[in-house]
């Protein structure tokens, strides 16, 4: 399948600069049949006019959204900056914030594995994370010292090999223990198994659930660490570091 790295501008129902879009106009749907009759393993979503004359932004099924020509010829990808007075503000991942928003709201704590901040909370970040990754683990080490330092870490589940993988296996498992931080420390820190817990059926459609959700925000690599406001702040970073994005030194 044709793959593009996600691209967005601010959809008709978001307000752009003050603005809301226009309605989708007629024109949209031959920039769709235009689309989908040359690459049809791209299925289109919506087509919506932006603030730029004659560009369109382009939503797939899969949540990646391009920039699009009127004829459908033309595709583009890479972020949008709008130049103003205050500086340089990077309108795609604005828009990306706002679409990942939605997403997070449906995340329960009891889907997750949580690690506390210790006394009062003053932040926290969701981490898309797989058992079997390197920066994953790092990161895993680094998690006392954010939970001193007040920051709340609550993981979702992210096996890369997908599903019947031995790490989507893993954390099948761990999601199921009776103590999910134990088992993901053991799984991060230690080569032993997480075995699910004798005579428990465990319920692989929480991980699943969760593997589709990284997908519409776009995870495409672990550990994938994001804000409550639906910012991304990259991968790995050193606690210091995600502490100061994070306002707290």
């Amino acid at each position: 399948m044709l793959k593009f790295k996600t691209l967005s501008l601010l959809a008709f129902s978001l307000v752009f600069s003050g603005l809301a879009l226009a309605a989708q106009p007629p024109e949209t749907a031959a920039i769709t049949k235009a689309l989908e009759g040359k690459l049809p393993n791209l299925k289109v979503k919506s087509v919506e006019t932006t603030p730029l004359k004659g560009i369109y932004q382009l939503e797939t099924e899969h949540g990646e959204l391009l920039l699009v020509s009127p004829d459908g010829q033309y595709l583009i990808s890479g972020d949008l900056h709008q130049v103003g007075e205050g500086g340089v503000e990077n309108l795609t991942e604005k828009h990306r914030s706002a679409q990942r928003l939605g997403a997070l709201k449906e995340l329960k704590d009891k889907d997750l594995v949580v690690f506390k901040a210790e006394g009062k909370e003053k932040a926290e970040v969701l981490v898309f994370t797989d058992t079997t990754c390197g920066y994953c683990r790092k990161f895993h080490t680094e998690i006392p010292q954010l939970n001193k330092m007040g920051i709340t870490v609550k993981y979702a589940a992210w096996p890369r090999s997908g599903l019947m993988s031995p790490s989507g296996q893993t954390m099948t498992n761990i999601w199921c223990a009776g103590d999910r931080t134990a088992a993901m420390t053991k799984a991060k820190t230690t080569n032993d198994n997480v075995t699910p817990p004798a005579g428990k059926a465990c319920d692989q459609n929480v991980i699943q659930d969760q593997i589709n959700l990284g997908q519409r925000m776009g995870v495409q690599g672990t550990p994938a660490v994001f804000l409550k406001d639906g910012r991304q702040v990259g991968g790995y970073v050193p606690a210091a570091q995600l502490a100061a994005q994070l306002g707290i030194q």
